[in-house]
């Protein structure tokens, strides 16, 4: 066969070390996904096309390579655009690959025709289109190149029908790059001191991280930092799992559902080193009272993430793995134990005040779900209520071991994302918990996990409703109900069945463990139903517009 525009596509793919591309066909996208046939790498068809940047984004995440989804043009490249922002928010490495309308149909209205370059230009690192076959080869290999470097993300490359399909010569191999193996020193050294020196000084600090420490592979640094120092440290949301939970050092996570005594101790530091975060509403709530006594450092490789959100004196643009590893060199070991007795204090006072830690009954649960499986099992989380009971209970023992939208909040995320990191990491359980509104946004990749028989595990924690938006109604809008019942008469049970997926539906007041002992030993893709008490909530929480210490505990606080 000729070479045409479709085997230069395959042939970068294969250079980049693609393995998987999870898409959909249409007629635009014909010619790849014809060559896509020859080709070692394997395509899962997702049966939606946001399911297929979610399930890229979910290996990504999973595995630190890039992730990559295809799609056709119109309705099928914008399909993609919840999951391509998904990934822009949280820093995740992807290519999103559009196949566009013929170059001499773009411009005419024509059929299934969309302009998705300027669409996504605001959610990715780039969006290229691709006029020209002698430019595919280029185009793509700086795609990649930009999704893995600097603060991670998604690139989109756009590709019209008849380029994929134009006759062409082998694309030429890449050119080789310097050897990056000789260690790389920071280049303000003098910044890096006065950081050091503000931390060497300071009597009650904490550090703070985010998902920038996991994809920096910095987490044993951050570790022999904070051992170091004697340094508490807290997270954002994303960067929970950083350092395995169960450290005395760590304080859980930060922010508007976070744990009271990580708001707590940060509103009593004097100095704050933050690394790989940028200081988003949801950890800081009402910026303004956010650390009024604290002396602030940032360290990010992102210029556009440094004093974006909260004033810094010490900003620091850097690699955060290079960052670190000489800032260790400048920390001196503190005797921090007044500090650390202080927290530690607080913690037993408070950690316990609320059942399992204000994450109820069902919380309790996903406690025991992590008990039932193997130790290194990866669960990647929806949005909602569920999202913080497991942020609250789960156990993170691997940096990539807890999976979750964190900067978007995408509802449905969880079942599509728990495929993708399932087929990155073949050898580990992955199990994916939801609440029962995010599992019906996509419901239907229930028939991708058959199909492929790929053996993902969902929980489905029911509770009849969305219950972040009846818990906001309940506390804050004087318990007027309005527009989050679901209602029980759908049978999921029944309806995973169908899919030809094996589930089973137990209540949360009922004894779990042989349930659970079936969902860690099913062989194949698995439900569990849990029903779960409408009221039952997540506490403490801070009402909007409020500081991080004003969190309450309960209705009627």
């Amino acid at each position: 066969m000729d070479t045409i525009g479709a085997d230069i596509v395959l042939q970068i793919l294969q250079e980049e070390g693609v393995e998987a591309i999870f898409g959909y066909p249409g007629a635009s996208s014909l010619p790849l996904h014809d060559r896509l046939k020859d080709s070692p790498i394997r395509h899962y068809l997702t049966r939606h096309e946001q399911a297929a940047a979610h399930a890229a984004d979910g290996y990504a995440r999973a595995t630190g390579k890039v992730g990559v989804c295809l799609s056709t043009s119109g309705p099928g490249a914008t399909n993609l655009v919840t999951g391509i922002a998904t990934a822009f928010m949280d820093s995740s490495p992807v290519v999103a690959l559009t196949c566009q309308v013929n170059t001499s149909l773009m411009g005419r209205d024509s059929f299934q025709e969309t302009d998705i370059v300027g669409i996504t230009l605001p959610i990715t690192k780039h969006s290229y289109q691709v006029n020209n076959v002698n430019n595919l080869a280029s185009v793509l290999r700086r795609a990649f190149q930009l999704a893995r470097s600097g603060r991670p993300g998604p690139l989109l490359v756009d590709m019209p029908r008849d380029i994929l399909a134009s006759r062409c010569e082998k694309a030429d191999p890449p050119e080789e790059t310097p050897s990056s193996a000789a260690e790389k020193v920071p280049s303000n050294l003098d910044q890096l001191g006065k950081i050091a020196r503000a931390l060497n000084m300071s009597e009650r600090p904490v550090i703070i991280m985010g998902g920038g420490v996991k994809l920096s592979n910095a987490c044993d640094l951050m570790r022999a930092l904070i051992e170091k120092g004697g340094i508490p440290f807290t997270t954002t949301m994303m960067g929970v799992g950083s350092i395995a939970s169960g450290n005395g050092y760590d304080l859980g996570f930060i922010g508007t559902h976070g744990n009271e005594l990580a708001n707590s101790t940060v509103h009593q530091s004097d100095f704050i080193l933050a690394v790989g975060m940028r200081f988003s509403d949801r950890s800081t709530s009402l910026i303004d009272e956010f650390a009024p006594l604290a002396t602030i450092a940032q360290i990010d490789i992102d210029p556009t993430s440094i004093g974006k959100n909260v004033k810094v004196a010490l900003p620091y643009v850097g690699d955060i793995q290079e960052t670190i590893s000489a800032l260790l060199n400048l920390v001196e070991s503190r005797d921090r134990s007044a500090w650390l007795q202080r927290i530690q204090q607080e913690r037993e006072a408070k950690d316990f005040c609320l059942p399992f830690k204000g994450c109820g009954k069902a919380g309790h649960l996903i406690s025991m779900i992590q008990e039932a499986m193997p130790k290194e099992t990866i669960a990647v989380s929806d949005v909602g209520l569920n999202q913080i009971w497991t942020l609250r209970t789960w156990k993170a023992r691997t940096p990539r071991g807890l999976i979750t939208s964190g900067g978007m909040g995408t509802m449905g995320f969880s079942v599509p994302a728990a495929i993708g990191a399932k087929i990155g990491m073949p050898d580990k359980s992955v199990v994916a918990i939801c609440g029962d509104g995010g599992f019906y946004m996509n419901i239907q990749e229930l028939a991708t996990l058959s199909y492929y028989k790929i053996p993902v595990k969902i929980v489905v924690l029911n509770n009849r409703h969305l219950g972040m938006i009846r818990q906001i109604q309940d506390l804050f809008y004087e318990g007027r109900f309005n527009t989050i019942e679901l209602g029980n008469h759908v049978d999921l049970v029944a309806v995973a069945k169908g899919f030809g997926v094996p589930a089973e539906r137990i209540s949360v007041d009922e004894n779990p463990e042989a349930a659970l002992a079936a969902l860690a030993r099913a062989e194949g893709p698995h439900l569990l139903e849990v029903v779960v008490d409408e009221n039952d909530y997540v506490f403490p929480i801070i009402p909007p517009g409020q500081a991080n210490t004003a969190m309450i505990h309960g209705v009627g606080d």
